[in-house]
């Protein structure tokens, strides 16, 4: 019992902690949705043609505030990462350069997405295919590089995929951190490029609502096939949703050593009452000569309750030696807490022992109530 109720107080403080983690965005009132376009249909002007156009008609309905795409969206279980160089670096093979993760953003993502803009500007339309190359960076790289110094008009160059050659492109904004694999995972380095410097074909659109979120989607779906009757959306969940997914399996191994340790306790209870009570009923003809003898209730309580709890004490203490060796295989479960957290195992005692001293309690309260010319006869 004790085992199992110091793996749940362990899961629990640490599911805890990681629902205090800032995200680095407001997901309240947020909607997003997969828009994968063919690329048989969709190619350059096309496909920015397209989003300008969902992004206008989705913009102007009722009760939408503000409307954006990135690729990849965080906590969507995908990522695009890709090495980069810093300007006046010395030279680094392309094999040996640090990756940083990269994100295709419309203009008002941030704004959509309440990141908050840290330094510089945030992208506008005028970012675009034949204006100069530029790129958002978050906070973590920009610490990490130019811990002293403003990183606006510095450059990142980037191998580009198809020609082989690096691009460079300048900095002209920092935004917040994003924890965008997952909550308990370390800040990464981001990038994020303008989306039309760099059009893709598959985008999750994003949606901020003045109320609920997830009434606007018949209304942005018919938007989408007003524009194309042919293209589907997918994967359509509340940012609050995605939330809550990405600590979907954390919640449920809280809750099922929860459920165990709480069957655990019961059981031990329950097996303590009745090894009490039996303990009672064969010394029953015992206790009914201390009493004649002048033993008072006190007495016969602190006999009884006296016994149980040294065999709970016993058991605590066997039961905290085995946590400490088996509660290190949960380390990689655990987030910002130990496997030998103080707190979680002194309170965890203290439960155990409590419901201990109550299920000796009662056996021992009846034995206080036996009448000694009764017990003298007793069989």
């Amino acid at each position: 019992a004790l085992l199992l109720l110091v793996g749940a107080g362990l899961m629990t403080r640490s599911f805890v902690r990681l629902q205090q983690v800032d995200p680095g965005f407001e997901a309240t009132n947020v909607v997003s949705m997969n828009i994968a376009l063919p690329t048989s249909k969709y190619r350059g002007p096309q496909l920015i043609d397209f989003y300008d156009q969902l992004i206008d008609r989705v913009k102007n309905l009722p009760g939408v505030k503000s409307v954006a795409g990135i690729n990849p969206l965080p906590l969507s279980n995908s990522n695009v990462s890709r090495r980069f160089v810093v300007e006046g670096a010395p030279f680094v093979p392309l094999a040996d350069r640090p990756y940083a993760g990269i994100r295709v953003v419309t203009p008002d993502y941030f704004q959509t997405m309440s990141i908050p803009n840290l330094k510089g500007r945030s992208f506008t339309e005028q970012d675009r295919e034949n204006s100069p190359s530029v790129i958002i960076i978050n906070e973590a790289l920009a610490s990490r590089y130019w811990p002293d110094q403003d990183p606006i008009g510095k450059r990142l160059g980037f191998v580009e995929e198809e020609s082989g050659k690096q691009v460079w492109r300048g900095i002209v904004g920092v935004v917040g951190n994003v924890r965008h694999k997952a909550l308990e995972t370390e800040v990464m380095p981001e990038v994020y490029f303008p989306f039309k410097q760099s059009p893709e074909n598959y985008m999750t659109f994003v949606v901020r609502t003045a109320s609920d979120p997830a009434s606007m989607v018949p209304a942005i779906r018919s938007q989408i096939l007003s524009i194309d009757k042919d293209q589907p959306v997918s994967d359509i969940m509340t940012m609050e949703q995605r939330v809550a997914r990405s600590v979907a399996s954390k919640r449920f191994v809280m809750f099922l050593l929860s459920a165990f340790s709480i069957l655990a306790l019961g059981l031990a209870a329950v097996g303590i009452y009745g090894v009490m009570a039996y303990l009672v009923t064969q010394r029953t003809q015992e206790i009914g000569v201390r009493m004649a003898l002048g033993a008072q209730k006190r007495d016969v309580l602190k006999l009884v309750v006296g016994k149980g709890m040294a065999l709970a004490i016993v058991g605590t203490a066997i039961g905290l030696v085995a946590s400490l060796a088996l509660t290190r295989l949960m380390r990689s479960l655990l987030f910002e807490v130990t496997p030998t957290d103080g707190l979680t195992f002194v309170i965890v005692s203290v439960v155990l022992l409590t419901v201990a001293l109550l299920a000796c309690y009662i056996p021992a309260r009846r034995a206080t109530k036996v009448d000694p010319l009764v017990a003298l006869r007793y069989e």
